[in-house]
């Protein structure tokens, strides 16, 4: 017989993301290509096989026991459905090989594409479908999805978009504002449409992830003119459809983006997924009680190379300053390093587990 105060996978984090407290603190790692090595999957036929994917993603939920899965793993599937060129490795992700267009002036090429149709996006839907009948309402499952901000420059190269923020932002001849904000249309589109497929499909978390957009990379100003509006109007787009599946949406950005995380709790988003970078409990302090926080141990110094004590320390030092009153997951701060010890999976889960609301 199920305890009756303990909640499964799914209901904790559920209640972690409507900001209230669960039975104990549920455990999210961003943890896709993890999965796959130590599986023993090849990387290939995991960004490319749904049930290699599925696969991988069940042997580590058994390893490890953590609340949610992620079919997850490089960042071009999207952008190859509009025509990117890409190349693949046995056991390395995609590398940009050849943009869908070569300037801002060809924009009229691009067709936002069919999620189940075009690149590789079938990949992630078919994962999240199979993974849907496999685990039903006991565990949650976190879909993928490249932000609209970096997507517009797997579109057309990362150096040339830069280049074209540049220049526009500096008012150079050949500048031009409003085709960048016409690219962000329709990446913020195509976006949208494969989070509405992965939700038809059985997600529970959607995803915004838009590293490009770090602060690490661009201004503030950057940020608030170019990518602000559009990952607002993109989860503003998307609460019907998460409300209909009782779904939740996360918004992840690489970096110390302290200057913008008043921003991120007007976007719309549910959750943000804190990088390491970023203090967390700052974080709790100004929009704790806005979105649930996710994170945010070091993936590599702390998850990679730490011993089990210092995950373990890392860990309890992240819910001291965000668990309390609920609305958090603890996880890591970035994507886990594929080589990251089981060991130190293992220890993060453990203290999770021992917290009790």
């Amino acid at each position: 017989m199920k305890d009756k105060h303990k909640l499964s996978s799914l209901e904790r984090v559920r209640k972690a993301m409507q900001l209230q407290k669960p039975d104990v603190i549920p455990v999210g790692t961003f943890m896709g290509n993890h999965a796959a090595k130590i599986a023993g999957v090849p990387l290939i036929q995991y960004y490319n096989d749904s049930k290699k994917m599925l696969e991988a993603q069940i042997f580590a939920l058994d390893k490890y026991n953590q609340d949610i899965v992620i079919m997850q793993s490089d960042n071009y599937y999207i952008a190859e459905g509009f025509g990117t060129k890409t190349t693949h490795y046995q056991n390395a992700t995609p590398t940009f090989k050849e943009p869908a267009i070569k300037s801002l002036k060809e924009i009229s090429k691009l067709k936002i594409p069919d999620p189940w149709k075009d690149g590789r996006m079938h990949v992630y839907l078919e994962a999240i479908q199979m993974a849907s009948e496999e685990f039903g309402d006991e565990i949650a499952i976190r879909g993928c999805g490249t932000g609209p901000f970096s997507l517009a420059s797997h579109l057309i190269g990362t150096q040339e978009f830069i280049m074209e923020i540049a220049k526009a932002e500096y008012d150079l001849p050949d500048g031009d504002e409003s085709a960048i904000f016409h690219l962000m249309e329709i990446t913020t589109k195509a976006l949208e449409r494969f989070l509405i497929a992965e939700l038809e499909a059985g997600a529970h978390i959607i995803q915004c992830g838009d590293s490009l957009a770090s602060l690490d990379v661009i201004s503030p100003e950057t940020y608030k003119k170019y990518v602000y509006p559009y990952e607002k109007k993109l989860f503003n787009n998307l609460k019907e459809h998460t409300k209909k599946h009782n779904a939740f949406s996360l918004l992840h950005i690489c970096g110390d983006n302290t200057k913008v995380i008043n921003l991120y709790a007007e976007t719309g988003a549910d959750c943000y997924e804190v990088d390491y970078k970023v203090d967390l409990r700052l974080c709790k302090q100004n929009i704790g009680g806005k979105m649930c926080l996710m994170g945010n141990l070091n993936p590599t110094k702390v998850l990679l190379q730490g011993t089990v004590e210092e995950v373990e320390r890392a860990a309890e030092e992240c819910i001291a300053a965000a668990a309390e009153n609920g609305g958090f997951i603890l996880g890591s701060g970035c994507e886990v390093p594929m080589d990251t010890p089981e060991e130190n999976m293992k220890a993060l889960v453990k203290v999770a587990r021992q917290y009790q609301y």
